[in-house]
């Protein structure tokens, strides 16, 4: 059974990225999703305590967003395939295995250079430890679709790195779905799935 987090907390660093996008000085990039296996304290769960993280306690993989979709006027869901194993590649990506007890949504200044990228915002496992995540045994990959919601405001204009990401079967039949009556709609520049509000 699927193990709970906890609400996600934007970072400060986060704060500061949105704050720009807000004030229309950038565009939001979020770039990936990671887990990793690091422990928290109750007073390192605080939300005062998060708010101040820039990483990870123990950073065990990254993976590339697959999907971006409003969710609000002030939230998108980010998607992403947490696995074993690179259903693109092939290549195995987890030899030891470990509990996901934290996660983190990172993002950047768009066409940035990779210096901007920051933490922006993070999630820890309401219990001792989250699921277990195998080692690849060479014949089933261990999969989880994996959905994160993140906030920002409704003039920031987000996109997600998609580049070498798995494209989902509920992504696949959501690209056949009719859109007329969407008030967003998605894109894709140069490699990039983007949002766009759609004049009513």
């Amino acid at each position: 059974m699927p193990q709970p987090f906890n609400n996600a907390v934007m970072t400060n660093a986060g704060a500061r990225l949105l704050t720009r996008a807000q004030a229309g000085e950038i565009k939001i990039e979020f770039t990936r999703i990671a887990v990793g296996n690091g422990n928290y304290t109750a007073a390192e769960k605080t939300l005062d305590a998060l708010q101040k993280r820039t990483a990870l306690k123990s950073l065990k993989n990254s993976y590339t967003l697959s999907d971006v979709d409003v969710f609000s006027d002030y939230s998108v869901k980010v998607t992403a395939l947490i696995t074993n194993q690179d259903p693109v590649t092939g290549q195995t990506l987890v030899n030891a295995g470990y509990y996901i007890n934290e996660m983190g949504l990172f993002a950047k200044v768009k066409d940035g250079a990779a210096s901007t990228e920051v933490l922006y915002s993070i999630t820890t496992t309401a219990g001792d430890n989250g699921d277990f995540m195998p080692p690849y045994n060479g014949y089933n990959p261990a999969q989880i679709t994996q959905d994160y919601f993140a906030t920002v405001n409704n003039s920031a204009e987000v996109t997600i790195v998609s580049t070498g990401a798995a494209l989902l079967a509920e992504d696949a039949n959501k690209i056949k779905d009719d859109t007329t009556h969407q008030k967003y709609k998605l894109g894709i520049d140069n490699g990039l799935i983007y949002i766009q509000e759609v004049d009513e």
